[in-house]
């Protein structure tokens, strides 16, 4: 199994990962214009903390908890 990064370190130390979805930044910052900032707004939405021992598993619940909220508006 490959590091997972911020996962991996949650999954061995114990530690919950807070999933956090951003809505707007592509239109607030478009792909390839990074030096330009448009007005507009931008909705943060703060998941549930998961806990679990197994960083694979850790960041398909992540990815899932992520991927709902856009799929769902």
């Amino acid at each position: 199994m490959h590091s997972k990064g911020a996962f991996s370190i949650a999954a061995k130390t114990g530690v919950p990962v807070v999933p956090i979805t951003r809505i707007g930044t592509g239109k607030l910052m478009p792909p390839g214009m990074e030096t330009r900032l448009n007005s507009g707004w931008l909705k943060v939405v703060t998941h549930k903390p998961i806990q679990g021992s197994n960083a694979d598993v850790l960041c398909d619940n992540a990815r899932n908890a992520i991927a709902s909220t856009l799929l769902s508006g």
